[in-house]
This record gives structure tokens, C-alpha cells and sequence, in this order.
């Protein structure tokens, strides 16, 4: 009983002491968000040509037992660095958040890229402009992120910054089987010793997006800094 009771004032420790639910919100947005958000574009060439019209169309998950052991893994080895108590409460928690958004969506006007986000709140779109200017916005909880499109020698690029976490996502079209490979890395900020999570998710084209829609959605209008307050 006593032993008991001590490991349950360890665990109310450990979680007051965590902001593991704000970790938790910050890489559920940062996924979401096609894989989203940040800086300045380090290890870019903006000298490289990515043809972007390849990235156009509605890209869902293709579930992979392989895929998502490596996910898993890479979460094991990230936390090689805590003690147990905190990798036994931050583990479960970083395998549920960390899981690739269900779909992507591109769309191709015949001149720029536009990512399409799809919400419960509404679909909205931004411009796919790599070197260009640095989004500022909110999430769901009303927390400051940025990010900023650029290009790398991989494929297109996305880096971002929220509170808790950075990191990027880099998009490239398989030339052999066609389907979108991102690679997703995600540094946790909030909390000491936690390695950087790398992985790998891919999808499938089941098709493309009209892009007639994109003017109602008021897209690409980055919010001015006066709203990050």
C-alpha cells in the first residue's frame, strides 16, 4: 500500500511538472496540418527546381505494419535519454500524437501550389511558396506557430515552430510507384534529453482537386504580426 501510494505521488509529480497535454495538442496541430509549421529555411537551396504541379491531388495514408513499427521505434529511441518513469508516461503519449495525418491535399491552379487543410471548423488553404515569407498563425488553442516552405535536395520542404516542439517535413513524389513520401521530423523543446523523432509516412493519389473552390476559403493571407499577440 505504501509503495503504492508513493508511486502515485511520483505520478502526479512527473505530471504536473510535464506539459505533456501541450506537447500532445502542439504535434496532433503540427501533423494535422500537413505536417506544418517555422523559421528560416537552414539547409535549403532555393537553386533546386521542384516541379509542383507533381504534388496536386488528394493524398490518403497507406496503412503500413512496417511503417508504423518504424514510427514506434524511432519514439524508443528518442526517449533513450529519460528515466523510466517519465518515458512510461511520455511513450503512449507521443505514439498517439505523433500518428501521420489520414490525408494530404495539394492543389495545382495551373500556376501555384496550394496546401488544402481540412478541419471540423472549415476548409482553408495556403500557398506553397518555398523561400518565401515566414506564416504566422494560431492553433486550436490559440498558440503563436509559424513555418515556411522551402526546398531541399529531398523534395519540398516544411519547417516549422510552435511553443513546445519544431521541426520539418519534407514531401517528395516516388518516381517509381507515384505515391507521396514524407519524411517527418519532430524535435520536442519542452522537455530535456528527448532526441529528435525522424520517421517515414506515405499515400496513396486517389485524386485530383478542383481548384475552384480555393477563392471562397480567403487563402494565403497570412495573418499580419499585430495577431500574434
Amino acid at each position: 500500500m505504501i509503495l503504492l501510494r508513493w508511486l502515485e505521488t511520483r505520478r502526479n509529480f512527473f505530471f504536473e511538472r510535464l506539459p505533456l497535454g501541450g506537447i500532445a495538442a502542439v504535434l496532433a496541430m503540427s501533423l494535422w496540418i500537413g505536417c506544418l509549421m517555422p523559421m528560416s529555411a537552414l539547409g535549403a537551396n532555393e537553386s533546386l527546381v521542384i516541379d509542383l504541379s507533381d504534388y496536386d491531388g488528394h493524398w490518403e495514408r497507406i496503412e503500413n505494419d512496417e511503417a508504423n513499427e518504424a514510427r514506434l521505434s524511432a519514439i524508443g529511441k528518442a526517449l533513450g535519454g529519460l528515466s523510466w518513469i517519465k518515458r512510461r508516461f511520455a511513450s503512449p503519449i507521443l505514439r498517439k500524437t505523433t500518428a501521420p495525418p489520414k490525408e494530404v491535399n495539394f492543389v495545382w491552379d495551373g500556376s501555384q501550389l496550394h496546401q488544402r487543410l481540412i478541419s471540423p471548423d472549415g476548409n482553408s488553404s495556403r500557398l506553397v511558396n518555398p523561400g518565401g515569407e515566414t506564416h504566422f498563425g494560431k492553433d486550436d488553442r490559440g498558440v503563436d506557430f509559424s513555418s515556411v516552405w522551402a526546398l531541399s535536395e529531398s523534395g519540398l520542404q516544411l519547417r516549422w515552430e510552435q511553443g513546445q516542439a519544431t521541426g520539418y517535413n519534407i514531401y517528395r513524389v516516388d518516381s517509381l510507384d507515384h505515391t507521396l513520401v514524407v519524411e517527418h521530423t519532430i524535435k520536442v523543446t519542452a522537455i530535456s534529453n528527448i532526441e529528435p523523432i525522424v520517421f517515414l509516412s506515405r499515400f496513396s493519389r486517389i485524386d485530383a482537386i478542383d481548384p475552384a473552390p480555393l477563392g471562397a476559403d480567403h487563402i494565403d493571407q497570412p495573418e499580419p504580426p499585430a495577431l500574434r499577440e
